[in-house]
């Protein structure tokens, strides 16, 4: 029984201190300028968007981070050669990391080995050259005159996130990080592995939200051939109602 007591005991007083931390991340500045100056400058709920919209329920980016990451994929794309299905879903997660909350607050910096290796996957056989004024590995342009597959350029996911321009960071253990962060203690960041903030630290406590606002767009064709089948519809009920209506009355 004492057992029982003593173990409820810490769970209660872990249960306690997880809370504390994420409070003091909730209060915590956005801080990422590196590669992105974001607009807002702590944690929000991002709502009405679709591109990266995994990362938005905890996030520092503003509505024209966002639009500025969705034009630089679309560049990107319009550039390339045909990429694969796989290779294209894990670069726009690799786009979106920097609009992840904990990205932006530097709790977690660097890709995990196994990410790496997802992508590395992904890639292996999509075409890459390297960058002559970056230095960095690319994705094939379409007037490049020479290209090669990923696996004959690098030979792992760590090579290949590096090569990228990404830190490779093998630091997991996210129950030493939260209680050095209540202690006040020092902590390493942790690694990004693509799973989205907000499932990491839950929604308990409710962020402020910002709605992204989309001037009107103009109607399909197909809607509007609806709207006017629905109005010509319309119409020959009501012209035939007022025939019927005619006779009716003629031959009172």
């Amino acid at each position: 029984m004492l057992i029982q007591i003593i173990l409820l005991s810490v769970g209660y007083a872990q249960l306690y201190y997880v809370k504390e931390v994420i409070n003091q991340l909730t209060e915590q500045e956005c801080s990422l300028k590196n590669r992105i100056v974001y607009g807002q400058q702590k944690l929000h709920h991002l709502s009405g968007i679709y591109f990266c919209d995994s990362y938005a329920k905890r996030t520092c980016c503003s509505q024209q981070n966002l639009e500025e990451l969705k034009f630089k994929w679309y560049r990107e794309q319009q550039q390339a050669v045909e990429l694969s299905q796989q290779c294209q879903e894990i670069f726009i997660k690799t786009i979106c990391s920097d609009c992840d909350g904990d990205i932006g607050q530097q709790i977690r910096v660097g890709f995990c080995p196994h990410y790496c290796n997802q992508m590395y996957q992904a890639c292996w056989n999509d075409l890459f050259q390297y960058d002559e004024k970056s230095q960095k590995l690319r994705i094939c342009y379409q007037n490049d005159v020479v290209c090669s597959e990923l696996r004959n350029i690098v030979n792992n996911g760590d090579q290949f996130c590096t090569s990228l321009g990404y830190k490779v960071n093998t630091y997991t253990n996210i129950d030493e990080w939260i209680e050095n962060k209540y202690l006040n203690l020092s902590t390493t960041p942790l690694c990004w592995d693509s799973t989205p903030s907000h499932r990491i630290w839950g929604t308990e406590t409710k962020l402020p939200e910002t709605k992204v606002f989309t001037k009107n767009k103009k109607k399909s064709v197909k809607e509007e051939q609806q709207s006017y089948l629905g109005l010509y519809i319309f119409a020959i009920i009501v012209l035939v109602a007022g025939i019927s209506i005619a006779i009716v009355l003629q031959k009172k």
